[in-house]
């Protein structure tokens, strides 16, 4: 659960929740727990089902098009009372493989977005910018593809980085916290820089702000036949009592916006949603937006 690289789901694509909550160990286990550990027992299996969900409709439809080619800035302020919906249709950035792109920027607050399906000579070039431990982890994943997205994940991260702070993609160091989060090492210089990544499918994304911790979060937008359960589990009575006042043709949209903000918020206080998770919204300033047609994600900054 402490993969900060990106969200482990792929893209909510048809989640294996019944095996992962509703078997018979899962329930014959969880009913002698304290009904608040009972909870937070199916919430943990809950999240896992989500994010190691199959993957196939996600493969085959991360790519989908909506409303055709264009870009647009969404800035579209706090998710909460008067905020402007997010829509799946609003035209974004078509993005283009081998280029960061930027899809959100204000006051500080930085997003890119970048393909991980490239050209091999791309691969090649990302992968020396990456250390010993590094190339020991792509070399330990069992599928090419997936050994890809961490090679052009994270040497993309560190040709960000390097640009920030005036030095090679190869010099960069990064420390982890304690369930994995990276940041910048004590000897980089402006190492006040805060960055988060997530991918989904082929499409990836890097966060950055200046001294404010930052969080951010992406999603396929596929069918999700399990959210009103997983909504019920996941979301604080607030905010899954607005998600169940949403009529049924608007139930995606808004569990994937609840979702992916619940993740950036995760990710930002370097716990994994497996984990307790207490936040104030107040705290925290979110911001909706699509990095490519067919994605939805979100970033939170730290007021």
């Amino acid at each position: 659960m402490g993969n900060y690289d990106g969200p482990l789901s792929h893209g909510g694509a048809r989640l294996k929740f019944q095996s992962a909550v509703r078997s018979n160990a899962h329930r014959n286990t969880v009913r002698n727990l304290p009904a608040a550990l009972r909870i937070e027992a199916n919430r943990k299996q809950v999240v896992m089902a989500f994010r190691t969900g199959a993957c196939e409709q996600s493969e085959r439809e991360n790519s989908r098009s909506f409303d055709g080619p264009g870009y647009r800035r969404l800035e579209r302020g706090a998710l909460g009372a008067g905020a402007a919906p997010l829509s799946f249709l609003d035209k974004a950035l078509e993005l283009r493989p081998g280029i960061v792109a930027p899809v959100l920027e204000h006051d500080g607050l930085e997003v890119l977005a970048f393909m991980l399906h490239v050209e091999q000579d791309v691969i090649r070039d990302l992968s020396t910018y990456l250390n010993e431990e590094e190339h020991r982890r792509a070399a330990g994943l069992r599928l090419e593809r997936d050994r890809r997205r961490f090679i052009v994940s994270r040497g993309q991260l560190r040709q960000v980085l390097a640009s920030r702070l005036g030095i090679l993609p190869s010099e960069i160091e990064l420390e982890y916290g304690r369930l994995g989060k990276p940041h910048l090492s004590r000897r980089m210089p402006a190492r006040d820089v805060r960055f988060s990544v997530s991918r989904s499918g082929e499409v990836a994304v890097i966060a950055l702000s200046i001294r404010q911790e930052v969080g951010v979060d992406i999603e396929a937008v596929l069918p999700v036949p399990e959210a009103d359960e997983i909504a019920a589990l996941c979301l604080s009575t607030s905010e899954y009592g607005s998600y169940a006042d949403l009529d049924p043709e608007d139930r995606l949209e808004g569990f994937l916006q609840r979702w992916t903000r619940l993740e950036a918020v995760s990710k930002a206080l370097g716990c994994g949603l497996g984990q307790p998770i207490s936040w104030d919204e107040r705290d925290w300033a979110v911001r909706s937006f699509v990095p490519q047609p067919g994605y939805v994600g979100s970033v939170v900054v730290r007021k």
